[in-house]
C-alpha cells in the first residue's frame, strides 16, 4: 500500500488537471463572449482604415475660403432673417392639418413603446385628446429656448417605434421626435395643450411639442436687444454656460447662436487655459469679412467674451444673462469658410454618437451638417432632402454607374464643402484617397445594410464617422455598390442657399 501510494495520488492529480483542462476548453468553446461576438458582427473596415481625424484629409489649399467674401455676406444676411424669422409672425403658418399630422399617422399604425409592446388604442387616444386640436390655435406669442429640447409630433417624451425585429426599425428610431432645439433659439408659439405642460412651436426649420419649462417669453424690447446683437457661434459641444457668479443655466453646443452682451468681461474673469480647447482658436473672420461683414473679433487683443443667454422666470418670461466664455470656444459670426476650418470645427464631434431626429442631444446626418454649417453663416433646412436639393449646382447621379457617380463626385465636387445627397441621408465631401481615387465622406450614420440570406440587418456604425463610399463591403453580407446605389446628388456649393 505504502508502495501503491504516490502513483494513486499522482494518477488523480492527472486526471483532475484533465478535467480542468476539458473544462476550460468546452467552456471557450460553448461560451464564446457575446459582447465580443456583438462587436466583431459589426465591424465595418472603413472606421480602421481611414482616419478619423477630418485635418488628416485636408486639400493642399486648405485656408483657400469656399465662398467670396460677398456671397458669405450674402449667406449670413440670410442666415439672421431666417433665424429670427419666427419672431417676424404674427399668426400659425401652419394649418391644422399640417400642425396635427401625426395625429393621423400614428395612432391607426401598430407602434412600439418603450417597454416594446404595442401601443393601445386607449394610449393614442388619450395623448391624442391632450393636443386639444379643437382650439386651435389658441395662441400667437413670441419665445425662446431656455435649455436644449425637442420637438415633438405629439406631446409626449415617450417613445413610437415599429416593430423592433425590423432591419432599420425599434430603438432608436423614435417617430415622436422630430427634431433637436437649441437653447437660445427662437420661437414661434402657436397653441397649447390641454394641462399647460405643452407648446406647439415654430422654429425657422422645424415644428412641433415642446416642453413649457424650456420655453420662455420674450418682450419687444428683448427680441430687438437679441436681434442687433453680433452674433457668435459656439465652437465646441458640451459647453457649460454659467452667470458671472458661477451659476449654471443651460450647457452649449455647436450649432447653438447667441449675441454679444453690451456688457464688457472684467478682466481676469477668465483665462485661456480655463479652455480645454485653447489651442485650436478660430478666426472670426478673414481680412475681406472685415469689410464686408464686421470687423475681425480674431484679431482684437482679447481672450475672453460675453453673450447673452436666456433663462426662464417663474412665471415663464424670459430673463437675458451675461454669460462669459474663452474666446477659443466661441467666433464671431460668418466664420469664413475654410476646409481647415471646418475640419476643426468637426474634429471635436467626430465619433459622437447617432441620435435619430436630435435624440438624447445627439445628431443624426442633417443636424450634423446644419450645425457644422452654421458658425460660417451658412443656413440649412433641417431634412437632408431639402439640404441636397438647394444651392447653386446639384448634379443629379440617380441612375448612374458606381463608377459614373465617382467620377463626377470627385471631378466636381469641393472637399469640404459639397453635400452628398443620398435617400433618406447626406453627408459632407472630404475628397478623394489618392491612389484609389476613392470618394471621403463625412457623416453621421446608423449602419450599413446586411443580407444574410433571408435576413436583412444593420452592421452598426453608429456614430458620426468619416468613410468612403463603400462602407462595409470587404464583409460578406454586404452587397457591393448597394450604398453607391443610394447616392441621389451631389450639391456642389450649399453655401448659395438664399430667401426666396
Amino acid at each position: 500500500m505504502t508502495q501503491r501510494f504516490p502513483f494513486i495520488k499522482r494518477l488523480v492529480l492527472c486526471i483532475l488537471l484533465l478535467g480542468m483542462s476539458l473544462s476550460v476548453c468546452a467552456c471557450g468553446y460553448r461560451a464564446k463572449d457575446p459582447v465580443a461576438a456583438y462587436l466583431e458582427d459589426q465591424r465595418v473596415a472603413d472606421l480602421k482604415l481611414i482616419s478619423q481625424n477630418p485635418a488628416n484629409h485636408l486639400p493642399l489649399q486648405a485656408d483657400s475660403p469656399q465662398m467670396t467674401c460677398a456671397e458669405q455676406a450674402v449667406q449670413f444676411a440670410a442666415f439672421k432673417e431666417f433665424h429670427f424669422a419666427p419672431w417676424q409672425q404674427t399668426e400659425t403658418s401652419h394649418s391644422k392639418e399640417d400642425a396635427f399630422w401625426g395625429t393621423t399617422a400614428f395612432p391607426h399604425t401598430k407602434g412600439y413603446a418603450e417597454n416594446l409592446l404595442p401601443w393601445s388604442q386607449e394610449a393614442m387616444a388619450q395623448l391624442v385628446a391632450r393636443q386639444n386640436m379643437d382650439a386651435y390655435p389658441s395662441m400667437a406669442r413670441h419665445a425662446i429656448t431656455v435649455r436644449n429640447s425637442s420637438l415633438r409630433v405629439l406631446p409626449t417624451v415617450k417613445p413610437y417605434f415599429l416593430s423592433p425585429v425590423l432591419p432599420g426599425e425599434g430603438f432608436p428610431f423614435d417617430y415622436f421626435q422630430n427634431s433637436s432645439v437649441h437653447v437660445g433659439t427662437p420661437l414661434f408659439v402657436s397653441h397649447k395643450s390641454v394641462s399647460g405642460k405643452w407648446l406647439h412651436v415654430e422654429t425657422a426649420y422645424a415644428t412641433g411639442w415642446i416642453p413649457a419649462s424650456d420655453v420662455a417669453y420674450v418682450t419687444d424690447e428683448q427680441k430687438a436687444l437679441f436681434m442687433s446683437g453680433t452674433l457668435y457661434a459656439l465652437m465646441h459641444d458640451d459647453l457649460a454656460l454659467k452667470t458671472m457668479s458661477g451659476e449654471y443655466l443651460s450647457t452649449g453646443f455647436v450649432g447653438a447662436v447667441f449675441p454679444l452682451s453690451a456688457t464688457p468681461v472684467p478682466t481676469g474673469a477668465l483665462k485661456k487655459s480655463d479652455s480645454k480647447h485653447a489651442e485650436n482658436q478660430q478666426p472670426a473672420c478673414a481680412e475681406c469679412m472685415q469689410q464686408c461683414v464686421s470687423p475681425c473679433v480674431g484679431q482684437l487683443d482679447v481672450s475672453n467674451v460675453q453673450l447673452w443667454v436666456p433663462a426662464r422666470t417663474i412665471t415663464g418670461a424670459a430673463e437675458f444673462f451675461s454669460v462669459p466664455l474663452v474666446y477659443a470656444d466661441v467666433a464671431q459670426m460668418p466664420v469664413t469658410f475654410t476646409p481647415r476650418a471646418l475640419a476643426n470645427l468637426a474634429k471635436d464631434i467626430v465619433g459622437q454618437r447617432y441620435g435619430w431626429g436630435g435624440l438624447f442631444l445627439n445628431r443624426d446626418c442633417s443636424s450634423s451638417v446644419r450645425d457644422l454649417f452654421t458658425p460660417f453663416g451658412v443656413w440649412l433646412p433641417r431634412n437632408s432632402g431639402a439640404q441636397a436639393a438647394k444651392g447653386e449646382e446639384a448634379v443629379p447621379l440617380e441612375g448612374l454607374t458606381a463608377e459614373e457617380k465617382q467620377e463626377i463626385i470627385i471631378t466636381k465636387g469641393i472637399p469640404f464643402f459639397s453635400l452628398i445627397g443620398m435617400k433618406g441621408h447626406i453627408g459632407i465631401y472630404l475628397g478623394y484617397e489618392p491612389k484609389t481615387k476613392t470618394p471621403l465622406m463625412l457623416h453621421d450614420i446608423w449602419g450599413v445594410r446586411t443580407v444574410d440570406g433571408d435576413t436583412v440587418g444593420r452592421a452598426i456604425i453608429g456614430r458620426l464617422s468619416i468613410t468612403t463610399l463603400r462602407p462595409g463591403e470587404e464583409r460578406r453580407d454586404v452587397e457591393k455598390g448597394d450604398f453607391y446605389s443610394k447616392v441621389l446628388k451631389l450639391q456642389i456649393k450649399p453655401g448659395t442657399w438664399a430667401l426666396e
